[in-house]
């Protein structure tokens, strides 16, 4: 019993330790680009609530999102891949 426990323990503690080693190494790779950020075009879908509990949609303006250039969200900035396939985001519920 206390070697399956051991052995998860461990299992755990190298999973964590990779997941972390990924995080730095992706944050250093994206600190030492000279231009790690772009621009992407994003439209905007406001949903709101009327007064029979339906939802209406409402097309707004595309703006102009900024993202990094890395595997996960640095700087503030969600990852450039993920921008390119979620072009529309909704707003509200």
């Amino acid at each position: 019993m206390r070697t399956i426990r051991k052995i998860t323990l461990w299992g755990c503690l190298a999973l964590v330790s990779l997941t972390a080693l990924i995080y730095v190494a992706d944050d250093l790779w994206a600190r030492f680009r000279r231009r790690p950020v772009e621009q992407i075009k994003v439209g905007r879908l406001y949903a709101a609530v009327n007064h029979w509990n339906e939802v209406e949609y409402s097309v707004g303006t595309p703006i102009m999102e900024t993202c990094v250039d890395a595997l996960m969200p640095h700087f503030g900035y969600a990852p450039c891949w993920y921008l390119r396939r979620h072009t529309i985001q909704q707003i509200g519920p």
